[in-house]
C-alpha cells in the first residue's frame, strides 16, 4: 500500500492519490510487423501504462497512475521493490511542452506483507528532465543542460539544505534498432552525464552515474545502460492503453 504524504512538509505536496480510469488496449509490437508511431511520444505517460525490465538478477515493474502534486495533475511512476535491498519508489512526473519531468521521488522500504515504510522524500524544483521530445529535432550531437534544485527530506526531519544540480543531455542517434523480448523497436539514443559536484549524492546516486538510454515511441525506454557500472535494463513487456501497438 502506498503512505500517506506527511503534510508537516514544506513541499507543498497534496497527500492522497487520485487513481484514473484506465482505458482499454495493450501495446507490444510483434518484431515482423513494423507499426507507423511518428505521432507518439517517444515517454508517453498513460494512466495504466505498465513496464516490465530485465535486470542482471531480477525483473523491475513499473506502473503509472493518475496523482495530485502541489495542486496540479501529475503521473506517479511506481516501481516493484529491488530485493538486493528491499527498496522501491514512487516517482511523481509531468510533462509541459514535450519535457517530461520529475517533480518529486519518495522512496520506501518494503517489509513482510508489502508493508512499505517510508525512508526519504526528494522534491526537484522546476523538475528533474528525463527526456523531451524536441531532441528528436535535434541533429546527432546535439546537446543541452537542464538545471533544478535538489531538496532530500528525510522523514521526521529538516529539509537537508538545497542543492543546484544539472545534467547534460547528449542525442547519439536519431535511429537505432533495438531488439529486446518484447519486440524491435527503432530507438531514439541519449547519452546521460552529470554536470555536478557533491560531497554525498543522496538516496538517488545512481542520478550521478552516466547512462544511456534507447527510446521508441509509443513505448518509452526500451533499453538503459549504466556506463559507469556496465548494468543494463532491458524491456521485456510492456502496456500502453489507447496505442497503436
Amino acid at each position: 500500500m502506498k503512505q500517506q504524504w506527511l503534510s508537516s512538509w514544506s513541499s507543498g505536496v497534496t497527500g492522497g492519490l487520485l487513481v484514473g480510469l484506465v482505458t482499454a488496449g495493450c501495446g507490444q509490437e510483434n518484431p515482423s510487423e513494423p507499426t507507423d508511431t511518428t505521432e507518439q511520444p517517444y515517454y508517453p505517460l498513460v494512466v495504466g501504462a505498465t513496464w516490465e525490465y530485465q535486470h542482471s538478477d531480477w525483473v523491475e515493474q513499473v506502473t503509472t497512475e493518475t496523482a495530485e502534486y502541489d495542486g496540479d495533475t501529475a503521473f506517479l511512476m511506481t516501481d516493484s521493490p529491488n530485493p538486493s535491498d528491499d527498496l522501491r519508489s514512487d516517482s511523481f512526473i509531468s510533462s509541459k511542452e514535450g519535457r517530461v519531468v520529475r517533480l518529486a521521488k519518495d522512496e520506501y522500504l518494503v517489509g513482510a506483507g508489502d508493508a512499505a515504510v517510508l525512508t526519504s522524500h526528494v522534491t526537484y524544483g522546476v523538475g528533474f528532465t528525463r527526456f523531451n521530445e524536441a531532441w528528436a529535432n535535434q541533429q546527432v550531437g546535439y546537446k543541452e543542460t537542464p538545471e533544478y534544485e535538489r531538496i532530500e527530506t528525510p522523514p521526521g526531519m529538516s529539509p537537508k539544505p538545497a542543492e543546484a544540480r544539472r545534467h547534460t543531455f547528449e542525442v547519439v542517434s536519431l535511429s537505432e534498432e533495438v531488439a529486446t523480448p518484447a519486440g524491435r523497436f527503432d530507438c531514439i539514443v541519449i547519452k546521460r552525464t552529470k554536470d555536478w559536484e557533491a560531497a554525498e549524492e543522496g538516496v538517488d546516486a545512481a542520478d550521478a552515474d552516466t547512462k544511456t538510454y534507447w527510446f521508441a515511441r509509443g513505448v518509452g525506454k526500451v533499453q538503459e545502460r549504466n556506463e559507469e557500472t556496465g548494468s543494463t535494463e532491458v524491456l521485456q513487456s510492456y502496456t500502453i492503453p489507447g496505442s497503436s501497438r
